[in-house]
């Protein structure tokens, strides 16, 4: 039988490694003006130590600054602590980094200068990169990308569309 006290504060652990590598994964893609909070709401998180993952569901809305990441689901990978760096015997505790940022289904990434949506967007921490697939479109300055694949190399501000992609440019009224 499981100790709810030793629960409750694995769990306690568990979302204040969420908050803190949350806060990581956007410092790492640029995304880190003013330290202000990552704020993740959704109906559920289950977390789940063993295979270092946490699972958002129902509503996940992710905010940092002036972006919004919506999906009707997100999933948090971590990465394995590095052998001899941790003193933790228990196979069921997070590593201290994010792996993977998996949001899925109706996803919507709102800034500023501009919007994105697709079926599903993957972040890839090492190598800082988004990867959009399911009907991905972005829009920025009255300018309309779409394809099968976008992948946006965060670091290198460059993006790699493929699959029939499709540029619709809007001229504003001084430009004909």
């Amino acid at each position: 039988m499981s100790n709810p006290r030793r629960n409750l504060l694995s769990l306690s652990k568990v979302l204040l490694v969420i908050g803190v590598l949350w806060w990581g994964l956007f410092d790492a893609a640029g995304f880190a003006a003013p330290r202000n909070p990552t704020t993740i709401t959704s109906g559920t998180m289950t977390a789940q130590g063993k295979s270092r993952k946490a699972i958002f569901e129902k509503s996940v809305v992710l905010t940092r600054d002036n972006m919004v990441i919506r999906a009707d689901r997100m999933i948090v990978y971590f990465k394995k602590d590095s052998p001899g760096k941790s003193d933790k015997s228990s196979d069921d505790s997070f590593g201290q980094q994010v792996d993977v940022v998996d949001a899925q289904g109706h996803v919507i990434i709102e800034k500023e200068d501009g919007k994105a949506t697709s079926g599903r967007a993957v972040y890839y921490k090492d190598e800082e990169k988004v990867v959009l697939t399911d009907s991905p479109v972005a829009w920025q300055n009255g300018t309309r990308v779409t394809g099968t694949k976008m992948t946006i190399f965060l670091k290198e501000e460059r993006s790699i569309v493929e699959g029939g992609s499709r540029v619709v440019i809007e001229e504003s009224e001084g430009e004909q």
